[in-house]
């Protein structure tokens, strides 16, 4: 191989991490303005929500990822903050955002039926 192959080679391999490195930096500066949590649902026999509890703080704006990794659908739905997911198919992502006005510990609860243990998937938000 001759220098410009070598170099284009090299140019290329530059642009491709470079590309990659700089998707991955936007990502986070643009997740930094929103606190994200990502919610794991999965029927109770399989594990249920994880994590079951979630902290945040008051008056900051909040995103939650719900994944679903079943395969049935699951439903979210945190009722003292109008914040709900009708369905999440298998395999999908959805979600919410919001910002919590009150303090306390807020339950969060599927909304599809995923199982006969159904009733047990439930979580708790704190709002600090």
């Amino acid at each position: 191989m001759n220098k410009s192959e070598w170099l284009a080679i090299v140019l290329v391999v530059l642009a491709s991490v470079g590309t990659v490195f700089g998707i991955l930096a936007f990502e986070k500066h643009r997740r930094a303005k929103l606190y994200t949590v990502e919610l794991v649902a999965r029927a109770p026999e399989n594990g249920n929500w994880y994590p079951r509890t979630i902290t945040v703080l008051q008056g900051q704006p909040v995103r939650i990822l719900v994944r679903n990794i079943e395969t049935v659908s699951h439903g979210f739905a945190l009722p003292e903050f109008n914040v709900a997911i009708r369905e999440i198919k298998a395999g999908h992502v959805e979600t919410v955002s919001f910002t919590p006005d009150k303090r306390g510990h807020f339950p969060w609860l599927c909304t599809v039926w995923c199982s006969d243990r159904h009733p047990e998937m439930t979580g708790t938000l704190i709002v600090q």
